[in-house]
């Protein structure tokens, strides 16, 4: 896919990651439609992206829902004419362990906060791509404090590696592709999440981002973005 040529929704584009993604793919003449629910850090992003590029717009969302969610894809959609890149980020905690006391309310705000947007996110562009005549690639990212060690099988590496694969065979004859991103520090011991995400693993995953795009063969599979090596 080529990568100048596209119209790139880029989620949580107000935190490190997101806004290197953004950055990056504005670098590349990418169109992006960047979103957040932190407007303060959402605009900082599009002022840097505008530096760059003019092709780039801001969408706060409040709300993570179906409805808002929705409305986004709708409003990129008209604005720029397709939607053909999702950057879809995955940034919840570990499942809590099964005797802890708060177990119970704390997997409830997991499922509600991180894995319902997430899933709602890819649902809704996978919609709206299956009726483009092009290509379209979905790619999920999984952030978490908890991935610091290779062969860990983190809840988001987990969620995230599993939905990339069932998503992948269920839209393949839709002409969209889904892969995935898991930012891993291999240093022998745990990070909390904006370690793993220093300025290194920001540019690491951009470029990882980019790889996903441009290689059309790349689908229902993970990359591992390391550092520590």
């Amino acid at each position: 896919m080529h990568i100048g040529q596209s119209v790139a929704i880029i989620t949580d584009a107000g935190n490190p990651v997101g806004k290197a993604v953004a950055l990056h793919f504005a670098s590349l003449g990418a169109t992006l439609a960047l979103v957040d629910n932190n407007e303060v850090e959402l605009k900082k992003t599009l002022q840097s992206c505008r530096k760059i590029s003019d092709t780039s717009a801001a969408f706060f969302l409040q709300c993570y829902d179906e409805t808002s969610i929705q409305t986004l894809f709708q409003q990129v959609s008209e604005r720029f004419g397709a939607v053909n890149i999702l950057l879809n980020t995955w940034t919840g905690t570990e499942i809590p362990h099964l005797l802890s006391p708060t177990s119970i309310t704390d997997f409830n705000n997991i499922m509600q906060n991180s894995a319902a947007s997430f899933f709602i996110f890819g649902k809704i562009a996978a919609k709206f791509m299956q009726h483009q005549p092009h290509q379209s690639v979905i790619i999920n990212l999984a952030l978490s404090h908890e991935n610091y060690h290779p062969h860990a099988p983190t809840t988001s590496k987990t969620v995230v590696s599993g939905l990339t694969q069932n998503w992948a065979n269920e839209l393949a004859d839709f002409n969209i592709r889904v892969g995935g991103i898991v930012p891993i520090n291999l240093q022998d011991k745990s990070y909390d999440q904006h370690a793993i995400v220093n300025v290194p693993m920001q540019d690491e995953i951009a470029r990882n981002v980019e790889y996903i795009v441009r290689n059309d063969s790349f689908s229902g599979r993970m990359l591992e973005s390391e550092i520590g090596v």
